[in-house]
């Protein structure tokens, strides 16, 4: 099964992985800002919708957790966050 780097417990990895990520304004067809997209590109299909940027980044530290839950279960290798650095874990 996959695992975290055991230099990195759940709460460090999704600290580095929240700092690895953007958010964005999310616009309807009139330019009203209806939201903020958050996501980091090296989690594929991680991402998360809010009002603000903070509740963006809030809900995908949720989804990040349920993320790496799913993908210790289905054996997926899981990025790894060091000093900024992204490597699969070995």
């Amino acid at each position: 099964m996959a695992q975290l780097p055991a230099q990195l417990p759940l709460e460090c990895w999704l600290d580095a992985a929240l700092a690895g990520a953007s958010t964005e304004e999310v616009r309807d067809d009139d330019g009203v800002l209806v939201g903020w997209w958050a996501e980091n590109p090296q989690c594929t299909g991680a991402s998360a919708f809010g009002a603000t940027p903070d509740e963006a980044r809030d809900k995908l530290r949720q989804v990040l957790i349920g993320w790496v839950e799913l993908g210790q279960q289905l054996d997926q290798q899981i990025p790894s966050f060091h000093d900024g650095i992204v490597a699969a874990p070995a």
